[in-house]
């Protein structure tokens, strides 16, 4: 996507995933919006910031690796316990993704161990392997992002309450991982733009930040039209990210044109059309698919309670 000037407008996108129409439905309704404000808002009342979790992977990356955990430990089979979620397992499909290499990969194992994630047990049927199993503290993290999600969905469509009821059926649950977890692995990413990944996604709470802007204004001036005033030091605090590491993020993204900063106003930023943009084509990308799966869940869960 092409930054744009200050006074120009910057087109939302079609995924080539998605046909174009299904994007349109959603663009185009007239409380889409705010439910993107509303998504926008719960990434930031759900993002944990930590300063040593931080220096091993991005922000991305931490999340993946909790979804691949899960989707491993579902692969698990009674007579191989060589299967389900080892380390080597993690290491090999996070490698394969390009999420981070076997030893940030480790690392980063280690401290969700720490955090009550993960825990490790010796296979009964092998005591030289050692497997990973996700805690119920894993399981609803994941589960309040997906909340997050149905509940900005719902504000457009009404099949959005629905996921988010289901989520309480622990078939519609294991069906869900698996289907966002295969969309992941065949190469979907919310913010395909590589540019925008780069800035954005690939940098420690870089998501967050951009999501802080477009929210400034509030409800009323979504994104906001005037200046917003930014505290560095506020978003470095609630990131646990550095004051030098936020003041970098903001310099490329004006580079970049996503947002302007008045001159001789430091703490002021002017949220640009192509920063909007991106914003709304990452949750219309998140909303298509997670309708999808969602439905494709719904659908295997009854078939199996059916059988």
């Amino acid at each position: 996507m092409a930054p744009a000037t200050e006074n120009e407008a910057a087109p939302f996108y079609a995924s080539d995933r998605f046909p174009e129409a299904e994007v349109t439905e959603w663009q185009t309704h007239p409380r889409f919006p705010e439910a993107v404000r509303h998504a926008a808002m719960s990434g930031l009342r759900l993002y944990r910031g930590n300063r040593l979790l931080n220096t091993l992977v991005s922000d991305r990356g931490r999340s993946s690796i909790g979804l691949l955990a899960l989707y491993l430990h579902q692969q698990r089979q009674p007579d191989d316990p060589r299967s389900g979620l080892t380390l080597s397992r993690l290491k090999a499909i996070c490698a394969d993704q390009n999420i981070g290499s076997p030893g940030r990969v480790e690392a980063v194992v280690i401290l969700m161990r720490v955090f009550g994630l993960l825990h490790q047990v010796r296979s009964a049927d092998d005591r030289r392997v050692r497997q990973l199993v996700p805690t119920e503290r894993l399981n609803a993290m994941l589960n309040d992002r997906w909340v997050s999600i149905f509940d900005a969905m719902a504000l457009v469509m009404p099949e959005g309450e629905t996921f988010r009821t289901a989520l309480a059926d622990e078939a519609f649950e294991r069906a869900l991982v698996r289907r966002i977890s295969e969309d992941f692995l065949s190469g979907f990413r919310p913010m395909e733009d590589p540019g925008a990944r780069e800035l954005f996604g690939d940098r420690t709470a870089g998501l967050m930040v951009a999501f802080s802007l477009v929210t400034a204004g509030g409800p009323d001036e979504f994104p906001p039209r005037e200046p917003v005033t930014v505290s560095i030091s506020a978003l470095a605090r609630h990131f646990g990210v550095s004051r030098a590491h936020v003041r970098k993020l903001l310099r490329d993204a004006a580079v970049a044109g996503y947002i302007s900063q008045p001159s001789g106003e430091t703490s002021k930023v002017v949220v640009l059309p192509p920063l909007k943009a991106l914003v709304y084509n990452f949750f219309t990308n998140a909303f298509v698919v997670m309708r999808r799966c969602a439905r494709e869940a719904l659908e295997e869960a009854e078939a199996k309670r059916v059988m």
